[in-house]
């Protein structure tokens, strides 16, 4: 109850002027969200901002606008969805540059541009983050990638399928992600997904949401089955970043046509359990 009263609080101030103007800069294709899915964006975005720990990593100084084109990028993936869906993340830590875990028991080589951990912390590269909204034909987000991790965490664990929202939909999505997954495993060589999703069920979500958001007419085409499961929960349309890449030339009507129908979610403002 008293979340749910400070939530509320949190919702009914209003949005500073400056994060609008860092949201069109950095995010342009906010202009084009419809009402409700606006709604559900500023909604997020206030929450993310006012309401979980930001804290610059080996005394790197965050500033407010950084703080704001990383919760823009959360809030745009999550613009369908009801506000519980972060309530298992607690804090973003952010580096100025590329980071190791030397704590990481899977010893991956290399600098990291992101990581989740389960009890709620996502860490991120302030580079990285700069460089996929400067080269979104990539398909790579490191927001967008940790974040999926949160929400998949959203059903307990680190299994791939986050908490959906209807019982009859596990059925299908477990078939088609297991479909892709497999096949990603057996014909790499085929795949149009970043191959760090083959790793396990938990990463091929991460990098599947990705694609859904940053190539969707290349995720349409490629995968138009394991499109439909992304669309049916994250309830939104997939808007194309404009970029030089000429894969992005599609039509804007170019998803009605395919035929897969939107499920229009609650407003997040009504939902009980944020």
């Amino acid at each position: 109850m008293w979340k749910k009263l400070r939530h509320r609080r949190l919702l009914d101030r209003p949005l500073p002027t400056q994060w609008f103007d860092a949201v069109t800069e950095y995010l342009p294709i906010f202009t084009e969200f419809s009402e409700r899915e606006s709604r559900g964006f500023i909604a997020h975005l206030k929450i993310l901002m006012w309401d979980k720990l930001w804290i610059g990593a080996r005394h790197f100084q965050l500033e407010e606008s950084m703080r704001v084109v990383i919760a823009a990028q959360v809030a745009r993936m999550a613009r369908g969805l009801p506000l519980s869906v972060f309530e298992r993340h607690r804090e973003f830590v952010v580096y100025d540059e590329h980071f190791v875990n030397p704590d990481d028991e899977y010893q991956i080589p290399g600098p990291l541009h992101g990581e989740a951990h389960h009890f709620g912390t996502v860490v991120l590269s302030w580079p990285a983050v700069l460089e996929s909204l400067e080269y979104p034909c990539t398909g790579h987000n490191p927001v967008i990638h940790e974040m999926a991790h949160i929400l998949d965490m959203s059903s307990g664990y680190f299994d791939g399928t986050p908490l959906l929202h209807s019982g009859r939909d596990y059925e299908p999505w477990a078939r088609v992600c297991q479909k892709y997954f497999n096949s990603m495993r057996e014909r790499p060589e085929e795949s149009f997904l970043d191959l760090y999703g083959a790793g396990d069920e938990s990463e091929f979500f991460a990098v599947s949401t990705e694609a859904f958001f940053e190539l969707p007419d290349i995720m349409a085409e490629e995968a138009p089955d394991l499109f439909a499961e992304m669309r049916r929960y994250y309830r939104v349309d997939p808007l194309i970043i404009g970029c030089y890449c000429e894969t992005h030339d599609l039509p804007p009507d170019h998803y009605e046509e395919m035929g897969y129908p939107i499920i229009p979610s609650p407003d997040p403002l009504d939902n009980v359990f944020f």
